[in-house]
């Protein structure tokens, strides 16, 4: 009997079986069940689990969830076996075959969390894990950022290490969030599939612009003085640019980062394809700086002195780092993506649901991301 389908017949051709050449549907699970049932005219399911990203209990950064997936031999009309989802620091599981812990909280001593790992049963086909990325660490005056989730890319990036006034990027799917740069006053980019940039410090200014968040296919840009670096590509968000003709109003790129997607769809077959948000630009008459946020596989924008928000990131991308204007956010992760870290006086962005493990910040953390399991198949198969 084939132990991938507890207890049924053995599926039609069990033994030279092979995945199908595109996995056409999917269902995101959210909550633990054991009534699931196969669709008609399916016998293999392709299981992935993340665990439950940790939490930024003491400003440093929580660890990103751990992963895992292989897929199962079923038939059209068996109910599933247990399918658990973690909550945030919690593991996930389908049955005993494939399960993911979560990421590790921040320590007492300034140190971001542990990420989560994976496991797979001997014998499951297609078995893969990967590790959840390490939360960044916090400064006296600045906090980490989440680590990002484990994924089928690999290991989760690290959330990004604090400095004195300059917020961290949240790590993404393999992009390691950017790292605060000493008295830059801006925000880091966000990792995505590619790391988010670290601002750059111009001893002339002290509004230094934003870090731009990871890419798809290459890292994000520092920014300039006063201007935020470009995400990273494809499909890349600009940064706004300040016109040099009275009464000086801000010309308006397209921040946000383009690409194309179908979603989840894109997850198992590594097809990820987005940019990067564009870092904030610090605009003298008042008008808050906005940063960019990143599309699929990208990671935000860092935030910029006068500025809001840190930019969100897209499906694997971390949050862009905080601005440093009272009670801003660091920008939160897309799924599986780490919060951005925050300034002394910002929160903590919310690491992505899919185990993104959370932003700290001076006015308060942000909330861990909770575990999810998806399932695949393709009818005929």
């Amino acid at each position: 009997m084939n132990k991938g389908t507890y207890g049924y017949p053995v599926p039609p051709n069990a033994p030279t079986r092979v995945a199908p050449p595109e996995w056409k549907n999917y269902k995101l699970i959210t909550a633990t069940t054991s009534t699931e049932v196969v669709p008609l005219n399916v016998y293999q399911i392709l299981v992935m689990a993340w665990g439950g990203g940790g939490s930024a209990t003491a400003g440093a950064g929580g660890g990103g969830g751990g992963f895992a997936m292989g897929i199962v031999d079923v038939v059209p009309g068996q109910l599933l076996p247990t399918i658990t989802v973690g909550a945030a620091g919690g593991s996930s599981s389908f049955s005993t075959i494939i399960s993911a812990t979560g990421g590790g909280n921040s320590s007492g001593a300034y140190a971001g969390g542990a990420g989560g790992t994976g496991s797979v049963a001997a014998g499951v086909r297609g078995g893969f894990t990967a590790s959840g990325g390490v939360g960044g660490n916090i400064n006296s005056t600045t906090h980490g950022a989440g680590g990002g989730s484990g994924s089928p890319y690999g290991t989760g990036g690290k959330g990004g290490n604090a400095s004195n006034l300059s917020s961290p990027g949240g790590g993404g799917w393999g992009g390691a969030g950017g790292n605060g740069t000493s008295s830059s006053r801006s925000g880091a980019g966000g990792g995505g599939l590619m790391a988010g940039a670290n601002p750059v410090v111009y001893a002339s200014s002290t509004y230094n612009g934003g870090g731009g968040g990871g890419g798809s296919s290459s890292a994000g840009t520092p920014g300039t003085s006063s201007v935020g670096g470009p995400g990273g590509g494809p499909y890349g968000g600009l940064p706004i640019i300040v016109s040099t003709v009275s009464p000086y109003p801000p010309l308006f790129s397209d921040i946000n980062a383009g690409g194309t997607s179908r979603g989840f769809l894109d997850i198992p077959s590594r097809s990820l394809y987005g940019g990067g948000g564009a870092g904030a630009s610090y605009y003298s008459t008042g008008v808050i700086g906005i940063s960019g946020n990143g599309g699929p596989g990208g990671g935000g924008g860092g935030g910029v002195n006068n500025g809001g928000h840190g930019g969100n990131g897209g499906i694997g991308g971390g949050g862009g780092g905080s601005g440093g204007m009272e009670a801003s956010i660091g920008g939160n992760g897309g799924f599986g993506g780490g919060g951005g870290g925050g300034m002394s006086s910002a929160y903590g962005g919310n690491g992505g649901l899919g185990g993104g493990g959370a932003g700290g910040g001076g006015y308060g953390a942000g909330t861990a991301g909770a575990g999810a399991v998806i399932l695949y198949w393709t009818e005929g198969y």
